[in-house]
């Protein structure tokens, strides 16, 4: 059986393009914000105990611990599960694991051990999971702040484990234990399925800092867990009451440091969307901003930014932050990669004239990316099996998955690239599938340009880069964003995922209800510019080809063995498609044969000479550098 919500069809209106994270995040409420994403199923679910790495906590503290809780004495806590009583239904304070999915619970490393706050909602696996509840452990008591000997420079922090599905976690506070608000959720951790995903590290210590919520002189608190669906429009669907669990330990309330920045946000890619791989064709300035946030009770002067890639470096400019003030920093001189095949890795850091007592969170990780001949990618897909995690599916429903791409320059598509998950769990042979490709027009929609032919999947074609040739050549605007899609009408279908995204970038189309949903699993589908795609490599009149010298500076010559006395011609075209040169030979003898291509004058790259003669053509490739 598959569940799924019923959605309004809508039209999927068209990307804009951003510069900087708020510019982002708003036109994804503006613009995008009649799609959801595609709600997760029972199918979707990991039935098996996952044993997450235990992590030791090396971060320095905080502060001064104003107040902590180690779950050790439960009447601290009021608990409140919904009229739910039985041990695996709600929160529970005690030292044994009570829910289906883990059985060791939250690491004792680096914490305080013993008793522990543990959610859980039924057994998914035998589908009892309790519809229309909301899950809550509160403090029993208000913890007052400033008799403590602290003040609005304060955060909570705490030790958690567990794994998200349909579900919301989110920490709460309020001032008179009526009136919350949300403080914290864990809705940056991914979801766990088969699609891909991860359960949180065990411990994963989160910290949140109330300078910005609590006032100068702040009232005492209260501090609640709560745990409910994140669908509350589709509250009678059994899917959005599926949870994993989720562990608590260690609350505490500690002093801000002193010096403390923390990006809570990044962004890069062209006019933006980022890439894993990158056409020479389509290289474009890449654009860079973060967000950072000074958590510590000093102002910090002189904050910068610096984005560095070989003999690139770009800086933003520099920035003063006062106390619990957040600014967005962009690079001021984008960075335009070379046009040179291979990987760029780029790096970043964050500065300022103070020393960081917590430079742990003003990290931001090296962006990597190759540039190619022929292939556009989003996915993060390698040559390493584990660069793959999980699939794009749909149960016994048909469905499309794929990923925008953003055209620069004008390109001709030859064909879309997919990975088909293999194995047991995976694709089935004999499913019959297809790509498809879709131009986002000025209305918005995804319109519809061409497709491949239908190709029924055999052992060979799991676990590789499979190219799906489409039924038309197809020439790509500069300017334009193209949706590549890989699909099939029934069961059986399996897509592999490599990376996240943000929303509304990858997108679902559910076949049975007609609806296009985002998903940010990045489906691994891709656009094959490979001119060659199509074109014959042998021929019964034409053979013993040759081109040398190859790399070629200046000229290259062309050595063929032509069967039948004929007319000879010759066109050069570029990665793009371009046609750069041709010639007309006239008429050959039989034999051997040899004519030079003057390529003085073409750009440095990758070039494609296609000989014809009686009907038939075979292409070579040459490099000019």
């Amino acid at each position: 059986m598959v569940y799924s919500v019923y959605l309004k069809k809508l039209k999927p209106n068209k990307m804009k393009k951003l510069l900087l994270l708020e510019t982002f995040l708003l036109l994804t409420i503006l613009v995008f914000g009649q799609k959801a994403p595609r709600l997760i199923t029972f199918q979707d679910l990991i039935t098996t105990e996952l044993k997450a790495p235990k992590v030791t906590d090396s971060q320095k503290t905080l502060g001064v611990t104003l107040w902590e809780d180690n779950f050790n004495t439960p009447a601290n806590w009021v608990i409140n599960n919904s009229g739910q009583t039985a041990a695996n239904f709600g929160w529970n304070i005690n030292s044994t694991s009570q829910g289906w999915w883990s059985t060791a619970g939250i690491s004792a490393t680096g914490g305080s051990g013993g008793n522990n706050a543990e959610l859980s909602n039924g057994n998914a696996q035998e589908g009892d999971q309790a519809l229309d509840v909301t899950y809550t452990m509160t403090t029993a008591q208000p913890i007052d702040i400033v008799s403590l000997g602290g003040s609005n420079q304060v955060s909570l922090t705490f030790r958690q484990y567990g794994a998200r599905f349909n579900d919301l976690q989110e920490i709460q506070m309020s001032t008179d234990g009526s009136t919350w608000i949300t403080i914290g959720d864990n809705l940056d951790k991914t979801v766990l399925s088969t699609s891909g995903g991860s359960a949180y590290p065990n411990p994963d210590t989160k910290t949140i800092n109330l300078g910005n919520i609590l006032s100068a002189n702040p009232a005492p608190i209260y501090i609640r867990f709560s745990w409910t669906t994140n669908y509350p429009a589709s509250a009678t669907n059994a899917n959005v009451w599926i949870t994993y669990g989720w562990y608590i330990d260690d609350v505490k309330l500690v002093t801000n440091s002193t010096n403390d920045l923390s990006v809570t946000s990044s962004t890069w890619g062209s006019v933006g969307l980022n890439y894993a791989q990158i056409p020479i064709t389509q290289i474009a300035p890449i654009d860079f901003s973060a967000k950072v946030f000074n958590g510590g009770v000093n102002s910090q002067a002189n904050v910068v930014y610096t984005v560095t890639s070989g003999t690139y470096s770009g800086t933003s400019t520099p920035a003063n932050i006062a106390s619990l003030d957040t600014a967005t920093l962009e690079i001021a001189t984008p960075f335009t990669p070379a046009s040179t095949l291979g990987n760029v890795v780029v790096t970043s850091a964050i500065s300022s004239d103070s020393l960081d007592d917590l430079p742990s969170n003003n990290t931001i990780s090296n962006i990597s990316f190759a540039i190619t001949n022929s292939i556009y990618a989003r996915d993060k897909g390698t040559t390493a099996a584990n660069s793959y995690s999980g699939s794009q599916s749909n149960g016994d429903d048909g469905f499309e998955a794929g990923n925008l791409f953003d055209i620069f320059q004008n390109q001709s598509c030859k064909a879309i690239n997919v990975r088909l998950l293999g194995g047991t769990t995976g694709t089935i042979v004999g499913t019959e599938i297809y790509a498809k490709l879709y131009e986002i027009d000025a209305a918005g929609d995804f319109a519809y340009i061409t497709e491949s032919e239908v190709l029924i999947v055999a052992a060979t074609d799991l676990n590789t880069n499979l190219v799906m040739e489409l039924n038309d050549l197809v020439n790509l605007e500069a300017g334009k964003t193209y949706l590549a899609v890989v699909g099939a009408f029934g069961t059986g279908l399996k897509i592999s995922n490599s990376g996240t995204t943000d929303p509304q970038t990858s997108f679902f189309l559910d076949l049975l209800d007609g609806t296009w949903y985002y998903t940010t699993s990045i489906p691994v589908v891709r656009l094959n510019f490979d001119p060659t795609i199509g074109i014959n490599e042998t021929s019964t009149e034409i053979s013993g080809v040759s081109i040398y010298p190859n790399p070629s500076s200046s000229s290259v010559n062309l050595e063929m063995n032509i069967a039948t006395p004929s007319e000879v011609s010759i066109q050069v075209t570029d990665l793009s498609g371009k046609v750069v040169a041709t010639q007309n030979l006239g008429f050959l003898p039989l034999g051997k044969n040899q004519t030079t291509i003057q390529s003085a004058s073409f750009n440095n790259g990758l070039y494609y000479v296609t000989i014809s003669s009686n009907g038939t053509s075979v292409t070579k490739k040459f490099i000019k550098n």
